[in-house]
């Protein structure tokens, strides 16, 4: 066996690196876990304990590959694998295309906590904010039953059915002062692929700028037949790098109608949009008589010509509704445009009221090319 002492960090990690890309494991999720781990350790420190358990692990894996590949491991080297601390993103499941870029770019933080009670363990795993959203990940254990998320039976008091010992309730999230924290849209649920796992995602966040960059918030879960929630402490760390902020105070008019871009915010996971408008929203001639317009959208066009379109649209179910404030969340662009291109847009609706429809089933759209307005991005 090789020895260590002599070698610096790097070196160790090199050569952990090197080993396990000559191994093919029985599964091959867990190259890439263990690899994805080493690379985390290199950027950030790490620790040196764990250091030194990764290269024992690897020479174990080296010279037990083939106890492994019989489906045996012996007990000494399960022992020692056991301790490498091998997590599969659980944002790399999600539908959110931002959150599984972020958890490729390696741009998520892991607090790696738990917190056992009556046999349930419940980990907080994985944690992404961008000043945009929150989005954290969890973990939990010790319960035979694949689904994670209770049913809601009152989303007011959010109450949920406590029939299956181990189904979580949703998660509250307040700052440090106790307060909640505020958001426009929330969406929690299991992760599909990622058995016992759970997702939480806060959207279009309130008062980002008096959160700073670090903040700490309280969590807390409540769990099906067990007394008191599953509470943990999580310092939230903003990403650092690759967000831009936009004031253009631009916009257009239409008639009566006007609207101007109060913020633009992007960054590697999402993008943000608030706008301001006022007046009457405007109408085609094909929206008359028993036809108008929907209330006002708004699409990005980047200069590549990519489109994109709010997340979660909906709309009301009356002809013309003027929303003096909008604020959207949407996907991000492939790269960093040099221009966005607001796109305002309307739907129809009859009177019944249902949305008109195309030949394809889609929603028909009627785009006002005067109220366009284009953003330079620095």
């Amino acid at each position: 066996m090789e020895k260590w002492q002599n070698q610096t960090e790097q070196q160790v990690l090199e050569h952990i690196r090197s080993n396990f890309r000559k191994v093919q494991l029985p599964v091959d999720s867990y190259n890439e876990q263990i690899m994805n781990r080493i690379e985390h350790l290199e950027t950030r420190g790490g620790n040196k304990l764990l250091k030194k358990t990764l290269a024992a692990a690897s020479i174990a894996v080296v010279i037990g590959l083939g106890m492994i590949t019989a489906g045996f491991i012996s007990p000494a080297w399960a022992e020692t694998l056991s301790q490498i601390p091998v997590f599969s993103s659980i944002f790399k499941h999600t539908e959110n295309p931002g959150l599984k870029l972020a958890a490729e770019q390696g741009l998520t933080t892991s607090p790696n906590m738990s917190v056992t009670k009556d046999g349930v363990t419940l980990s907080v795993t994985e944690v992404f904010y961008d000043g945009i959203q929150l989005a954290i990940g969890f973990e939990r254990s010790g319960v035979a039953d694949e689904r994670v998320l209770a049913e809601i039976t009152n989303y007011k008091t959010h109450e949920f059915d406590q029939s299956t010992k181990g189904l979580l309730g949703l998660p509250e999230v307040t700052l440090a002062s106790g307060e909640p924290l505020g958001y426009g849209s929330s969406s929690t649920g299991d992760v599909q692929g990622q058995p016992n796992t759970l997702l939480l995602e806060l959207r279009e966040l309130h008062n980002t700028s008096t959160l700073g960059d670090e903040f700490k918030v309280n969590i807390r879960v409540p769990v099906a037949q067990i007394a008191e929630p599953f509470e943990f402490e999580v310092t939230v760390k903003k990403l650092a790098e690759g967000i831009i902020n936009l004031t253009p105070g631009q916009g257009a008019s239409k008639g009566s109608f006007h609207y101007k871009v109060k913020s633009l915010d992007i960054t590697p996971a999402a993008m943000r949009l608030v706008i301001t408008s006022d007046g009457e929203v405007p109408a085609s001639p094909e929206q008359t008589g028993e036809y108008g317009p929907t209330e006002v959208f708004y699409e990005l066009v980047d200069d590549a010509g990519h489109v994109i379109g709010p997340k979660g649209i909906g709309y009301a179910m009356m002809k013309g509704v003027q929303h003096p404030i909008v604020d959207n969340l949407y996907n991000t662009f492939p790269q960093v445009p040099k221009t966005i291109t607001v796109r305002p847009y309307t739907m129809t609706l009859d009177n019944e009221p249902k949305l008109l429809l195309d030949a394809d089933g889609k929603p028909v759209k009627t785009y006002h090319k005067d109220l366009e307005t284009t953003i330079t991005i620095p």
